[in-house]
């Protein structure tokens, strides 16, 4: 989060997955209590923009506190490519 390397919320992620520049999302981590409409919405555009999309083993809460948030969000967007493949992996191993 300090590096700049994540984008925080539904619609900004959404947003971002549009751009055709560098701060293009490489990975979007989605909570595993997200609404069944914001999962879909997400993953849609995911598959459509061709971006990687993981559902995260944690509530929103959770992702909150680690990111340093009051507000809990329903999903991130990573920006940083190497960040994403260890989100990935880790992922992945869960």
């Amino acid at each position: 989060m300090r590096a700049g390397k994540l984008l925080i919320g539904t619609e900004p992620v959404c947003k971002a997955m549009a751009q055709s520049d560098g701060r293009k999302p490489k990975l979007i981590c989605v909570c595993s209590d997200v609404s069944g409409g914001t999962h879909k919405k997400l993953f849609t555009k995911a598959a459509f923009y061709e971006i990687p999309a993981v559902s995260l083993p944690m509530e929103m809460e959770a992702l909150g506190r680690l990111i340093g948030r009051t507000s809990p969000p329903a999903c991130v967007a990573v920006t940083d490519e190497g960040f994403a493949e260890e989100i990935r992996l880790a992922v992945s191993e869960e």
